[in-house]
């Protein structure tokens, strides 16, 4: 699924706590925000990012992270039926798959 050319993602205010959702930049911050939409949204907050950066960014995006939460890797697997030697988080030390970047 290619990128969606419509307006910014509406996502919930919890998951960005810490930040000015009006001012953020999803492009240049897709990786930041696909992992913590991942972590911590609900569905609605990810079928808003399907929507905004299509599956092919999603995949690449949690699939190339070196460190991801368990939630987000599970969330993954299931959504986008990925199988763990896919994710570089997990060719890793296990401790490497508890912590996020973000």
């Amino acid at each position: 699924m290619e990128k969606s050319t419509n307006s910014k993602p509406l996502l919930s205010r919890h998951i960005f706590w810490d930040t000015d959702l009006h001012k953020l930049d999803f492009d240049r911050y897709a990786d930041f925000t696909i992992i913590r939409v991942l972590e911590r949204g609900a569905e609605p907050d990810i079928q808003e990012i399907i929507r905004y950066y299509g599956t092919d960014k999603i995949i690449a995006t949690v699939t190339g992270i070196d460190t991801l939460l368990p939630r987000a890797l599970a969330l993954s697997k299931q959504l986008f039926h990925l199988s763990n030697d896919r994710f570089q988080c997990l060719k890793h030390s296990p401790q490497a798959s508890h912590y996020s970047k973000f």
